[in-house]
């Protein structure tokens, strides 16, 4: 049992956070593992929870987008020590977030190393769906986000295979249109211009919101600049 005293400081800042107090739960979790204030209370404390208080911590420090803190925490001692005291959606959450710490950072060779460790969990230990397309959207944002277009390419065609697999309509679209970006800034105007008028047949067939059908529209207007 830990003791109650870390418990009500740990719900405190989890309710700080939840309210959008990224920068006090920061704080109230920096002094979960205080002295305790009453004598008799026994003090008891597991890895685990001082792994999760580390976790939350890292998620603060996402949230005010201080990632080179963050990338800190997630490589911390205490957080490697800890990690094979997580369940498996905890550990699904660290290596996703991790990844996306690491993308922020524009570092994108360890971004994918981390987000294939998420994504690997998700389809084989957690049969989610919903956490592979999360996982899988990601990656595809931060490599489009830094001009990574080749491993953008390579990327999204393993996607759109996964999609294929898993049965996802959301991913095969989401790779089909990242791919787009990629075959762009390599210089591979025709696909990429055939790519672009698929998606917008798709999307006014499916009578999506105008403002996505435009943005596809003006995409289409670049490749012929």
């Amino acid at each position: 049992m830990i003791s109650p005293t870390f418990i009500k400081r740990f719900n405190t800042a989890a309710e700080l956070a939840r309210n959008g107090k990224h920068k006090e739960a920061l704080e109230a979790f920096n002094k979960i593992n205080n002295p305790l204030e009453d004598p008799k209370e026994n003090r008891v404390i597991t890895g685990e929870f001082l792994g999760t208080v580390e976790l939350r911590k890292a998620y603060c420090l996402m949230d005010l987008k201080r990632y080179e803190e963050a990338r800190n925490l997630f490589e911390s001692d205490i957080m490697k020590a800890t990690l094979g005291q997580f369940d498996t959606e905890t550990l699904y959450f660290y290596f996703f977030s991790f990844a996306n710490t690491l993308g922020n950072l524009g570092e994108i060779k360890e971004m994918d190393k981390n987000m294939s460790k998420a994504l690997n969990i998700a389809a084989e230990e957690l049969g989610d769906v919903k956490k592979c397309e999360d996982a899988w959207y990601w990656l595809l944002f931060w490599a489009k986000e830094h001009k990574e277009w080749k491993y953008l390419e390579e990327q999204a065609i393993s996607a759109h295979k996964f999609g294929v697999n898993s049965k996802s309509s959301f991913l095969q679209n989401l790779a089909g249109e990242f791919g787009c970006y990629a075959e762009k800034g390599l210089g591979k105007i025709d696909k990429s211009k055939k790519g672009a008028e698929q998606i917008i047949a798709r999307l006014k067939e499916a009578k999506a919101d105008k403002k996505k059908i435009k943005v596809w529209e003006d995409f289409l207007k670049s490749l012929s600049k």
